[in-house]
C-alpha cells in the first residue's frame, strides 16, 4: 500500500450527524484531535494499529456532546474500507465486539482484536480517490443495530 486513506473532521461531523438525527454541540479542537487519531508519526503506513488507535481512544476525547461511540465505530471501519481492508463482523456482534475493544482501553488490545478479523477487500477508487462518503453511507447500512445500541448507551460528554 503506498499511502493511506483518511477521513477529514467534516466527515466525521457527517457521521455523528446521521447518527445522532440532529447536530450535537461539539469541540473544534477535541474533535480535530480525535480524528487525527487515525494518523501516525513518521511513515504513517501501520493500517491496522492506527485503525486500533483511532477505535480505542476516539471515545474517549468526547468530541461531540453525544454519539461518539458510534461515531468512533462507523469511522473505524470506513478507515478500514477505504484502505483496502474490512472486518469479517456482522451487525449482531459488532456493539459487544466493539464495547469488548473500549473496556480493554489499548490500543495493543485493539489491535489484536482486529487482526483476527481483518480481511482483504477491494478498494474501489475515482483515480485514485476513494469514495468516502459513500463508504461511510455503506458502513451505517451495514450496521445500523450496532449505530442504534452503541448510540443509545453511550456516554453524553460534558464539553468544555
Amino acid at each position: 500500500m503506498a499511502s493511506l486513506n483518511y477521513m477529514t473532521v467534516p466527515d466525521m461531523m457527517w457521521v455523528n450527524l446521521e447518527i445522532m438525527k440532529s447536530p450535537q454541540p461539539w469541540n473544534y479542537a477535541t474533535l480535530e484531535e480525535a480524528v487525527f487519531l487515525q494518523y501516525s508519526y513518521g511513515a504513517s503506513a501501520d493500517l491496522v494499529g492506527q485503525a486500533a488507535k483511532f477505535l480505542a481512544q476516539f471515545p474517549g476525547k468526547r468530541a461531540f456532546k453525544s454519539g461518539n461511540e458510534a461515531t468512533a465505530f462507523v469511522g473505524f471501519v470506513a478507515f478500514l474500507v477505504i484502505n483496502g481492508k474490512d472486518l469479517h463482523l456482522g451487525d449482531a456482534a459488532a456493539a459487544d465486539w466493539a464495547r469488548d475493544v473500549w473496556e480493554d482501553g489499548t490500543v495493543d488490545g485493539a489491535r489484536a482484536k482486529i487482526e483476527v478479523l481483518l480481511e482483504e477487500h477491494e478498494l474501489h477508487t475515482h483515480h485514485g480517490t476513494p469514495d468516502v462518503r459513500g463508504t461511510l453511507r455503506a458502513v451505517l447500512a451495514r450496521f445500523p443495530e450496532t449505530v442504534k445500541v452503541l448510540r443509545e448507551t453511550g456516554y453524553t460528554a460534558a464539553l468544555v
